[in-house]
């Protein structure tokens, strides 16, 4: 973090982070949003992200990822993670898809996860 306490982000970036990762997660329950500046065209990019069926593209730690039914807003996948990590499967929906403004949002719904409070 910089001295402005934004993470080194214009406001132009912060103002569309708000607006997109606007999680407001109830009693027992935690939400986080990951933004990460990367220096490639936003097109590759959003080539890999956008593939819901193919998280390991960009996402190191899932060893293996199978899509419920067709790839449209609601679709399931079972995600296994490699070991190491507070979790050793995942079950997420496919909430958003905008191909326009470059959004995928999943919720995690289900699966293996040690995570403390």
């Amino acid at each position: 973090m910089n001295g402005t306490g934004n993470g080194g982000f214009s406001s132009t970036e912060m103002e569309y982070i708000r607006r997109h990762h606007n999680q407001e997660p109830s009693e027992n329950q935690c939400a986080s949003a990951l933004v990460k500046h990367i220096r490639a065209p936003v097109p590759l990019v959003w080539s890999l992200v956008r593939r819901f069926d193919q998280p390991q593209k960009y996402k190191p730690f899932i060893s293996r990822c199978v899509v419920r039914g067709n790839l449209e807003i609601g679709s399931l996948r079972e995600v296994d993670v490699k070991s190491g990590l507070p979790a050793t499967t995942s079950t997420e929906r496919l909430e958003v898809l905008d191909d326009n403004e470059h959004i995928l949002s999943i919720r995690i719904i289900g699966g293996d996860h040690r995570l403390r409070v």
